[in-house]
């Protein structure tokens, strides 16, 4: 999924970038880390598949945070990699020792330093995965140099990447069973490319769909279940609401009374 890296190389990533270059990824080296994460960030909204921004520790990191933050509201694809010290010298005053992973989390979807380097797979697997599926963002994940030049003994099985089948069940039979259900169709939706799905949805079963701004198109606005003539009636008298790549925002009144009912079931 991932064709292109920017960023300033420098130590403990000059490997990575050695490495990623060897496995066909094409990168690019910029003269500041801002305008790296920038770069990145264009290739996502372009394509709707992340890049990735790679960067030294400390100072480097800041100088992509709001690139990142600009990724993360606009529902761009993003990946930020970035070195930290070693994890046997963390909280011990390291060389640009700086809390990377508590920072970036204000700032993107998902926020991870990996346990092990066993853990580096799955953290770097769910970090692509969280930055394009649903409603895309950006994503970071931590590397302590002293992981750089290891290789790991043994790797840990592929995370389950699908929901629960009996969360699914559930929630087809909550839509089975509400006598007002709604569908709300976000920019999530449009970004994630699901209009065939949820076209599908809506036509066989028959439901009710108001579109948010950034999610017009996903289903004609022209189609005989659009209410979004209707949108506050439809928002007060709805028993249930499916949410698909929408958020309960100020958009959407934070879907609580007196714009939406009480007792309102919230599928998300």
């Amino acid at each position: 999924n991932v064709k292109y890296m920017f960023g300033i190389v420098g130590v403990p990533v000059i490997e990575i970038a050695i490495a990623a270059q060897v496995a066909g990824i094409k990168y690019v080296g910029m003269r500041n880390e801002q305008a790296a994460c920038y770069a990145a960030s264009a290739v996502g909204y372009l394509t709707g598949r992340p890049a990735v921004c790679l960067v030294v520790s400390g100072p480097g990191l800041i100088n992509t945070l709001s690139g990142m933050a600009n990724s993360n509201m606009n529902c761009w694809p993003l990946i930020v990699i970035g070195g930290s010290s070693d994890s046997n010298q963390e909280t011990m005053g390291a060389f640009q020792e700086f809390p990377q992973v508590e920072t970036c989390r204000l700032y993107s979807k998902f926020s991870a330093r990996p346990s092990s380097l066993e853990a580096i797979p799955i953290v770097i697997e769910k970090a692509v995965r969280t930055s394009m599926y649903g409603r895309p963002g950006s994503c970071y994940v931590d590397i302590p140099g002293d992981f750089v030049n290891k290789y790991p003994a043994c790797c840990l099985p592929r995370p389950i990447s699908l929901a629960d089948p009996l969360e699914v069940q559930k929630a087809v039979a909550a839509l089975k069973k509400a006598q007002n259900p709604l569908i709300i169709i976000g920019k999530g939706a449009a970004f994630s490319q699901a209009e065939n799905n949820i076209r599908r949805l809506v036509n066989e079963c028959g439901l009710p769909f108001l579109p948010t701004p950034m999610g017009k198109g996903v289903v004609p606005d022209d189609h005989p279940f659009s209410v979004a003539a209707a949108r506050s009636s439809a928002l007060l008298h709805a028993d249930l609401i499916l949410l698909l790549g929408a958020r309960l925002n100020w958009m959407l009144h934070f879907g609580l009374p007196p714009r939406f009912q009480p007792d309102v079931k919230i599928i998300q």
